[in-house]
């Protein structure tokens, strides 16, 4: 009987030990789910999964301390006899009512066991699946680091290019200062300019009174154009046209007004007093000499002496001319 006895309980010890071992590995499991159900997403997946290890180590540790308290129970069984009732052997040791019991209870709970196992092999699934997302996830953050990374690296190239262009405003601004100051100099300088140009320009000031006497002499020269005007008659003289004295006993006035012309003389030597009487300043023209503009000319006499004035100019010339002249062509 005793040794039906050891054999039930260690039968029993066995099985619980299984039951034990099941109940573990599902509340582990059940961890599992719960942890992929609960998880979140904005923690880090390695400081979950740490955190997930530590909760089943600490749970193994309690399942394995209960295990170990039920084990010392089944000894004290063994030990006893195992029940109270009469026997050979003697002593108090379990009943056979309650051996059936304890049997029956294991034997539900061996029921039971397909059960958890099934459940339990649910949970593993459900496990592998949530760890293959964790994987993916995991491969998701690598992806985008990677490409922050690089995006990075291209902001640290774009603030490169933006540090160099305000190095290049900053050189153009103090080429804008510098400019500024020598145009301000300019412009002091300017305004000096201009002040002296008012003065000049101004009431009493030089070039006004410059002004003043000009238009005193123009006004002179046009009274003495009317005078002249009634003594000489202006003529077109045409390019290479010599203008000479009509006779020998006739003197011509001539004014060149445009153009060019040369003197005509057959005494090139000076200091002959033979050549064309300059009046306006005293001189006298030789041969082959220009002829001043505005200058008024004498030509002494005609005929054979040959003194006259030729004009050189392409488009002719406007002479004014007074006496009896002749106009001989070349």
């Amino acid at each position: 009987m005793k040794r039906n006895v050891k054999r039930s309980a260690k039968k029993a010890f066995s099985r619980a030990w299984a039951f034990v071992c099941a109940l573990a590995l599902a509340g582990a499991a059940s961890f599992a789910v719960y942890a992929s159900v609960v998880y979140d997403s904005s923690l880090d997946p390695v400081v979950a999964y740490s955190a997930m290890k530590q909760y089943v180590a600490a749970e193994l540790a309690d399942v394995l301390t209960r295990l170990g308290s039920l084990e010392k129970r089944v000894e004290v069984v063994e030990l006893t006899g195992g029940g109270s009732g009469g026997g050979s052997g003697g002593g108090v040791g379990m009943s056979s009512e309650a051996l059936s019991k304890l049997l029956a209870r294991i034997e539900a709970l061996e029921s039971g066991m397909t059960e958890l196992q099934q459940d339990n092999d649910n949970l593993k699934s459900e496990l592998s699946a949530t760890k293959k997302e964790l994987n993916e996830l995991i491969g998701n953050l690598e992806t985008q680091y990677s490409s922050l990374k690089a995006q990075v690296e291209g902001l640290g190239d774009e603030i490169v290019n933006i540090q160099n262009s305000i190095t290049s405003v900053r050189k153009d601004i103090s080429t804008l200062n510098t400019n500024f100051k020598q145009i301000s100099a300019i412009s002091t300088k300017l305004e000096t300019v201009t002040y002296k140009v008012n003065a000049l320009t101004g009431a009493g000031g030089d070039i006004t009174v410059l002004r003043r006497d000009v238009d005193r002499i123009r006004e002179q020269y046009d009274e003495l154009l009317e005078k002249v005007g009634t003594l000489y008659e202006v003529v077109l003289v045409p390019y290479g046209a010599t203008v000479v004295a009509d006779d020998e006993s006739d003197t011509v006035m001539a004014v060149l007004r445009s153009g060019s012309a040369t003197a005509v003389s057959p005494y090139r030597d000076a200091g002959t007093a033979q050549g064309l009487n300059d009046l306006s300043d005293g001189s006298e023209l030789y041969d082959g000499q220009p002829v001043p503009l505005f200058h008024n000319l004498l030509i002494p006499r005609g005929g054979s002496d040959g003194r006259g004035i030729t004009v050189t100019s392409l488009d002719g010339a406007y002479m004014m001319l007074g006496g009896d002249y002749r106009i001989v062509q070349p």
